[in-house]
């Protein structure tokens, strides 16, 4: 029994938090902090959106990956508004809007003190994809990068900084139906801190050498090949 306890206390010490909590699931490790909502959080008011807060704020460098597995209401109007928010009383905000429907519109907007709210992308027409998560990058020297999916939309823009809080998400403002979407969810993913110390960073390179090894390995055996 003590072997067992003492197993269970590893394991719980060396592995990332799990916790569950409102119909959502939290998964926290150093580098990185993940949660799941289900289809109803796009059926939220704009006045009482679903809120995630993280313990600490994500900066001055962060990636977040948008998973969108929302199966919305067949309408154009149908949508998933996700605001990426600075610690009140900041009104800074950066916003990415899914739509479903035929046009699955996509935009992506910003909000600073200075220059109030504006919309740096937006495409009426497949703006977006399903075929890899919408990734949002802010770094400290290199401002803020948007992808639709499968490309970059938004590349380098300048915020001064961006510390993420909290995220917040609905679909309903009024212009909508009273339901977006009817099954399905959306997951979260943020990656925080030094970057060339986590897995993700060396996906990349990884891929880069296997792909030149084949080709290597490939050029070796045609040489070989007699004629």
């Amino acid at each position: 029994m003590r072997q067992l306890l003492a197993a269970i206390a590893a394991l719980l010490l060396f592995s990332p938090v799990l916790a569950f909590a409102q119909g959502y699931d939290v998964i926290k490790s150093e580098r990185s902090e993940s949660f799941r909502l289900p289809y109803t959080a796009s059926n939220q008011d704009d006045d009482s959106p679903f809120v995630y807060t993280f313990d600490e704020s994500k900066q001055p460098s962060w990636i977040l990956l948008i998973q969108n597995n929302m199966s919305y209401v067949p309408s154009n109007d149908s949508k998933t508004v996700i605001r990426i928010q600075e610690p009140a009383p900041s009104e800074k905000y950066i916003e990415i809007v899914t739509f479903g429907g035929d046009s699955k519109r996509y935009w992506v907007a910003v909000n600073t003190p200075e220059a109030g709210y504006g919309r740096m992308y937006d495409n009426r027409e497949n703006g977006w994809t399903t075929e890899g998560p919408i990734t949002v990058t802010h770094g400290e020297n290199s401002g803020l990068t948007v992808t639709n999916g499968k490309r970059i939309v938004l590349d380098r823009l300048n915020l001064d900084g961006f510390a993420v809080s909290s995220i917040a998400v609905y679909g309903s403002d009024g212009e909508t139906p009273v339901a977006s979407a009817y099954a399905g969810d959306i997951g979260f993913e943020i990656l925080f801190g030094s970057f060339s110390e986590s897995p993700v960073y060396y996906v990349p390179i990884g891929v880069t050498l296997g792909v030149g090894g084949l080709i290597a390995a490939l050029l070796i055996f045609k040489k070989r090949k007699p004629d």
